[in-house]
């Protein structure tokens, strides 16, 4: 009986944590060189390649057959180490941009598209193949390289937040090459000729270098095909939010996105800025601030009394100000312009505020640094949660911009502030005379983002059991547009109690002085033909958000895609077309439906197709169906448990790079623990602990529905660490039920003499993960993440429902637990 060596554990664990590496440092790329729903589709690409590797190891079994296996494994993980580094090389060569998705997705997009995945699914497929061999040598051992792997992979998840931080985005593609290196060189160690050891060893010795030499002086970058004005940074810095640069501006006027166009009748010079980039997108700029020994200097920075985003500061006296995302400052300075009395500031970048705080604390006059200005790196949410405090002005200028249509599309951190409950943690932090300011763009001839601003804010407040919500919510605009053609900057006041007629009279008095159009305003008339004042006053509101051209619904934590106005139906719809809000997000919806169909083409080609030719007799095998639909399954049932899971915590953490290595760290541990220990399962008990712990976890994802979103909202305040540390705990369970199915699976397909459908097994299960991954996310833009979550439990009811039809297995066959001919790819 072969025996599998610590060493041959260790190198396995080291390729997997190098997959999963890679993995999460590519939604982070992604995200700055595309848009960041792809960091669901690198779930998939992973997928994608390790079920290929188990297929084509099947169909090709001579030039790894006997002892040749254990010598083919560390050249296989060489090969993926520079797979990893050549394949990413050759990516940043491909000419696909945001810009060009947005243009169209005409047959050469979808070409380059089709090439990029299937690209950088080569070194998927290669790491992949050695977790595949290793399983398939050292059959009787499965469950200890099953855990090596999982755990190796958990471990990864770790080791990417790490190594971006460290070395970057592009440099983390750079570690993640030299540990999976390291496993190229431990497993040469282990089983390998001498040779074989010299030559991974100096790979590794090479790539060690040029990981140090990287964190000396970077030279395995990304280099962005786009940059702001096409010029270059004089900043650059990544950590696992964003990668954070900023340029010289020369834009020729006072940077805003609602001034007046009173102020430039007379302007005064401009003090300048510079801009600061998150993910090469959304912007923020760091406003110049002269500080002299008489004080501010006020009067050269007068536009921004000018701004729409400034009106709430009209109605009070030396208010309490709460800040979402101050970013480079703006908005401080302007509370400060207005003599507010304090100013919380709730930033989630860290590396924004130690830029205002440090290089550049003098360019931008130490804003930060005043007594009565208190910046905090946190989530905006999260903050507020933990605390009691109540604020007369609760402001958000314009957060996320573009970062969740061309550089976020759809991120879902972000998107957060912009949801039911998140409203009505903002009424709850009001003072009695408080309201919440918050801007965003207005399209004339269709304004469905504030719309859709409009109709979040009043659901929240109708929740909070306000009664005519009407007279609480005052929206203005100003229609000149400056920065984007065709689109104005509405601010919408959304205020805890009525508006009173002498507040009425200063929004009225100062709208006519600032040239801004009230668009709804209690008791103003000449407001109520504005399609803001009709749907404020509808009788039915919701019958007209069914009417509306696009979707204007509330967005909810469940449905947390607010910047997403387009419904499936309307993709081929001009309306709103010249809108880049508008055109943003369907061109995002359109790229996700059109990645659906490459992963479903990639998985036939690749898995399907060639098993089919090579193996098409073990279809026909009697009683295979049951089998075939479990597996299949189980696949479909993980990816849509896990995908509304990301969701939770990426709201619960704070970051969707937080949440993705919190969840796939624990998922894949516990996962390993459990497969580990079902390797103690009797071979008389495999089929009903395998029927057992379905239940167990249908049972379980029924109490996460019910009590886990309470859970969350009560522990929201918590430090993240603590929040990490429970979000583990809460996994745990999950994670242990759901690494059972697939090994006990193996073992009963073994068992009862189905072999020879070993490969179709893992195919169904590999392709239903591919192609689940980019559904899900589609499934959960227009149905909400409940759908989802719900959709994942009906797979696993459906796959215990195939195990009633399975074969029988003979006693004698299962006395060898963990021996398969087929041992697939184990990375969930």
């Amino acid at each position: 009986m072969k025996q599998t060596r610590l060493l041959t554990m260790l190198g396995v664990g080291c390729v997997t944590a190098a997959v999963l590496a890679a993995e999460i440092a590519l939604t982070r790329i992604f995200s700055v060189t595309l848009w960041y729903h792809f960091a669901f589709l690198v779930i998939s690409l992973a997928l994608l390649g390790s079920g290929a590797a188990g297929v084509w190891l099947y169909l090709l079994p001579r030039p790894f057959a006997g002892e040749r296996a254990p010598r083919a494994l560390p050249w296989l993980a060489l090969a993926a180490a520079l797979a990893l580094l050549s394949a990413f090389a050759l990516y940043m060569q491909i000419p696909l941009t945001v810009n060009a998705l947005r243009d169209g997705l005409d047959a050469g997009e979808i070409g380059w598209l089709l090439l990029t995945y299937a690209l950088l699914t080569v070194p998927f497929i290669l790491a992949g193949a050695v977790v595949a061999l290793a399983l398939r040598h050292y059959q009787a051992q499965a469950g200890r390289l099953y855990f090596a792997d999982l755990v190796g992979a958990s471990l990864g998840c770790l080791l990417s937040v790490a190594a971006i931080v460290a070395f970057g985005g592009a440099g983390a593609i750079l570690a993640a090459a030299v540990v999976c290196a390291l496993g190229a060189f431990l497993l040469a160690l282990d089983a390998a000729p001498r040779h074989a050891r010299l030559v991974t060893g100096a790979a590794l010795a090479l790539g060690a270098l040029g990981l140090a030499l990287h964190a000396l002086s970077p030279w395995f970058v990304l280099v962005p095909r786009q940059t702001y004005n096409n010029d270059t940074p004089i900043f650059e810095r990544w950590n696992a939010f964003s990668r954070i640069t900023l340029y010289n501006d020369d834009w020729p006027i006072p940077f805003g996105w609602g001034i007046s166009q009173t102020y430039f009748v007379d302007p005064k010079p401009d003090p300048g800025h510079l801009m600061l980039l998150i993910d090469e997108k959304a912007g923020t700029p760091i406003q110049r601030h002269t500080v002299t020994e008489a004080g501010d200097d006020w009067d050269a920075l007068d536009f921004l009394a000018y701004d729409v985003t400034a009106l709430p500061y009209y109605l009070y006296d030396a208010p309490d100000v709460f800040i979402i995302g101050p970013g480079g400052g703006r908005d401080v300075l302007t509370a400060l312009r207005f003599g507010a009395a304090r100013i919380v500031g709730v930033e989630l970048n860290p590396i924004i505020v130690d830029l205002v705080r440090g290089p550049y604390a003098d360019y931008a006059g130490r804003v930060y640094d005043r007594p009565n200005v208190d910046i905090h790196v946190d989530d905006a949410r999260t903050y507020l949660a933990a605390r009691a405090d109540s604020f007369d002005i609760i402001q958000a200028s314009l957060i996320d911009t573009f970062a969740a249509t061309s550089a976020g599309a759809f991120a879902l951190s972000e998107n957060g502030i912009y949801t039911v409950e998140a409203f009505e943690l903002y009424y709850d932090h009001l003072t009695d005379g408080g309201m919440v300011n918050f801007s965003r763009w207005y399209y004339a001839d269709g304004p469905a983002e504030t719309l859709r601003l409009v109709s979040v804010g009043l659901q929240a407040w109708e929740n909070r059991g306000v009664a005519e919500p009407a007279q609480h919510i005052v929206v203005l605009a100003n229609l000149t547009p400056d920065r984007i053609a065709d689109e104005g900057l509405a601010g919408m006041l959304l205020k805890k109690t009525p508006f009173t007629p002498g507040e009425l009279a200063v929004i009225a008095e100062q709208a006519e002085r600032l040239d801004f159009a009230v668009l709804y305003a209690p008791g103003l008339t000449e407001a109520q033909a504005s399609p803001v004042a009709a749907f404020v006053l509808a009788d039915d509101r919701q019958a007209f958000i069914n009417a509306y051209p696009v979707d204007i619904s509330p967005s909810t934590d469940n449905r947390p895609f607010f910047f997403n106005v387009v419904r499936l139906g309307d993709l081929g719809s001009d309306a709103f077309a010249r809108s880049a809000i508008y055109g943003f997000g369907a061109e995002a919806t359109r790229t996700l439906i059109v990645t659906l169909f490459i992963t479903a083409l990639l998985a036939a080609l690749l898995i399907v197709l060639p098993l089919a030719l090579g193996r098409g007799a073990a279809l026909r095998t009697a009683g295979g169906g049951p089998y075939i639909a479990y597996y299949a399954l189980l696949g479909l049932g993980f990816i849509l448990v896990e995908i509304p899971m990301l969701q939770k915590m990426s709201l619960y953490l704070g970051s969707p790079t937080y949440a993705l290595v919190v969840i796939l760290f624990a998922l894949l541990l516990f996962s390993g623990i459990g497969s580990l220990l079902s390797q103690r399962v009797p071979a008389s008990g495999i089929l009903p602990s395998l029927r057992l712990t379905i239940l167990a976890l249908l049972a379980l994802i029924a109490v996460y529905a019910l009590l886990l979103p309470a859970a969350l909202r009560a522990t929201q305040g918590l430090p993240l660490l603590a929040r990490a540390l429970l979000a583990v705990l809460a996994l745990a369970p999950a994670g242990l039920l759901m690494g059972r199915p697939f090994p006990l699976g193996l073992r009963y397909v073994e068992a009862a003499g189905a072999g020879s459908l070993m490969p179709w097994l893992w195919a169904a299960n590999g392709t239903l993960s591919v192609v689940g991954s980019v559904t899900a996310t589609i499934m959960a833009i227009n149905a909400g993440f409940a759908a989802v979550f719900a959709a994942g439990a009906l797979a696993y009811a459906l796959a215990l429902l195939a195990t009633l039809r399975l074969g029988a297995a003979p006693a004698a066959a299962g006395e060898r637990p963990g021996a398969v001919d087929f041992a697939p790819a184990a990375d969930i």
